[in-house]
Parts: structure tokens; sequence; C-alpha cells
């Protein structure tokens, strides 16, 4: 099959097939009520001018952002504290796998004692 066919099967070309699910027909039927809409929220938006702020505003938005500062401190004192713990727990974990290794190492050499001497019971008989 050549390469342009198979591109145009809907396999090399995902978005035809998006294109195609689209109800165009509906789309172009509402287009004016969608028009008018988007230019009067438009007119809406370039309308309206910022209200000047109050006293009053800017002393909420300074208290907000106070508080605001307040949250960044305790989140940094709370991820100091974290990154604390884990280090520590990092520190365990790695005690604890040297640990399990020589566990390993000495459970590996049992055994072989172990079976040593078993055979040298079933030899000395």
């Amino acid at each position: 099959m050549p390469a342009a066919s198979t591109r145009l099967n809907g396999m090399g070309i995902p978005w035809i097939l998006a294109l195609r699910a689209i109800p165009w027909d509906t789309i172009l039927a509402n287009a004016p009520a969608i028009l008018r809409s988007a230019d009067s929220l438009l007119s809406e938006t370039k309308a309206r001018q910022p209200a000047a702020a109050s006293r009053n505003d800017i002393q909420a938005l300074v208290d907000r952002v106070v508080v605001l500062e307040q949250r960044d401190r305790e989140t940094a004192e709370l991820l100091t504290r974290i990154s604390t713990q884990v280090s520590a727990l990092t520190t365990a974990v790695e005690v604890l796998e040297a640990r399990a290794r020589w566990l390993l190492v000495v459970a590996i050499a049992m055994s072989v004692l172990s079976v040593l001497a078993c055979g040298v019971a079933l030899f000395a008989r």
C-alpha cells in the first residue's frame, strides 16, 4: 500500500478524525449567537474600569500577604524538618542494609557448616 493512502486512512493523521467528530452544522447554525455573545463579552471587559482601591482594600491585601509569608516560613521550616528526618531514615536504612548483608553472609556460612556437619555425621557412621 502506498504511503499516501496509509496516511489518509486515519492512522497517519488522527486530527482528521477529530475534525470529523465535531458537529460543524450545529456550530455554523449557532455562529451568529456565538459572535453576539463574544462581542458583548468583549465590550463589557473593555468598558469596565478598575475601581480605585480603598484604604481597607489595601490593608486587607497587606494582611493577606503577611499571612501568606507566615505560611511560607512555616512550610520552609516543615520541609527542613522533613528533609532532616528523611536523611536520618536514609542513614538508618543504610545501616540496616549492611546488617542484613552481614546476616546473609553469616547465614550462608552457617548453612555450609551445617551441610558439612551432616556430611561428616553420615560418613562417620
